[in-house]
């Protein structure tokens, strides 16, 4: 690669310096420069995810013993089953004690040495971990899904929350039919990524979730208008959608660093695609059903600002509609989930937000989320 030029460099130090003030006037100069950034600069820390359909161990078999014992289990906070009259739950072949047991074995560890490689089991051949932010099993864990829904995983390669969401949709009685009886959808519209994604879910989870239909790979492009149509389920279906949207990751750019390359724009043009998605999303729920919009954006305008403009074009959608007889309105629930989240985020406007410099140390992020609820109006 050829040096920079004189002109370039000065334009890439007016991109760094746009870059650092942009977010220290969102997070606050002491916070920014103090703990924020210096946690963005760190190496990201990763979480491991036990594989259930590939081992009953809790811990994977080819793991050393020095290694065992560094794991700590991660505790998710657990959701309650909403009692919300106007949001029915789907038929489902589980028993109410099967409906809340599926939950998630995770690990995390203070060791500087990065968990192993996921490896296949020596019985069933799937591989038996994966390795992620645990603000991504957060997410999941709070849409809370339960055997029987019908999910959508809007954008969803390389796949770590489909499988964190298809082992939470996964019954606890082996003669219950293939995820309870409902389904999971993952969505990925770029080529390669839909490669990468299909691969992975056929490395993770057994070919019997495959062949009934339970489980299917996607690849529409879900920021279209018309994307909910063309879901296998079509629109006002699904119970569950997790809208983890493409954005800006500004960690890495961080890590890549690339901040002389930031352009200030780059947020306002992803929060575009991002509302179109939002959209896609709560076409294709029910009457109660719920959407967990996610970014790992820093920017306020990907995340807030997406949903407050979601909220504005759904009230400009019932207005066109009401006269149809389908009109249907959003109510935003995050703020019922502060008391499980004091461990892990701070709230925001319309969500909460996970940052690597959280009070409690976790290390974890950045990841925002915004749990919505489409309601009969």
């Amino acid at each position: 690669m050829a040096p920079l030029t004189k002109a370039q460099k000065k334009q890439a130090q007016a991109a760094e310096d746009s870059f650092n003030r942009t977010y220290a006037a969102q997070y606050g100069e002491e916070r920014w420069q103090q703990t924020l950034y210096p946690a963005l600069v760190a190496p990201t820390r990763y979480a491991m995810l036990i594989n259930r359909y590939a081992t009953t161990s809790d811990i994977p078999e080819a793991f050393t013993q020095d290694e065992a014992q560094g794991l700590q289990p991660i505790t998710f906070p657990s959701p309650p089953l909403s009692s919300n009259p106007e949001k029915p739950e789907p038929p489902t072949t589980t028993t109410p004690a099967e409906a809340v047991s599926s939950s998630l074995l995770a690990y995390q560890s203070d060791s500087p040495t990065p968990f192993p490689p996921p490896h296949p089991h020596p019985s069933t051949r799937l591989l038996t971990h994966w390795n992620l932010d645990a603000a991504s099993l957060l997410a999941a864990t709070l849409l809370a899904p339960r055997p029987g829904n019908k999910v959508l995983d809007l954008c969803a390669a390389p796949g770590g929350k489909s499988l964190a969401l298809s082992q939470l949709l996964r019954p606890t009685t082996p003669s219950s039919p293939p995820l309870g009886g409902g389904c999971l959808h993952s969505n990925e519209p770029h080529p390669a990524r839909n490669q990468r994604l299909s691969s992975n879910l056929a490395s993770y989870l057994p070919a019997s979730l495959f062949s009934p239909g339970a489980i299917k790979v996607l690849r529409l492009d879900a920021s279209a208008p018309t994307a909910a149509t063309q879901l296998p389920l079509g629109p006002g279906a699904y119970d569950k959608v997790l809208l983890d949207a493409p954005c800006s990751s500004e960690r890495h750019v961080v890590h890549a660093r690339a901040t002389g390359s930031w352009r200030s724009g780059s947020s306002r043009q992803a929060a575009k695609t991002q509302l179109a998605l939002l959209a896609t999303a709560l076409r294709a729920l029910r009457v109660g059903g719920q959407v967990l919009y996610a970014t790992c954006s820093l920017s306020g305008d990907e995340n807030d600002g997406v949903v407050a403009r979601g909220l504005e074009w759904v009230a400009k959608e019932r207005r066109k509609t009401r006269l149809a007889g389908k009109a249907w309105g959003v109510a935003v629930r995050s703020a019922d989930l502060a008391p499980l989240l004091q461990a892990w985020a701070e709230p925001t406007a319309h969500g909460w937000l996970v940052l690597p410099d959280h009070p409690a140390g976790g290390r974890w992020g950045p990841l925002y989320f915004a749990l919505l609820e489409k309601v009969a109006v």
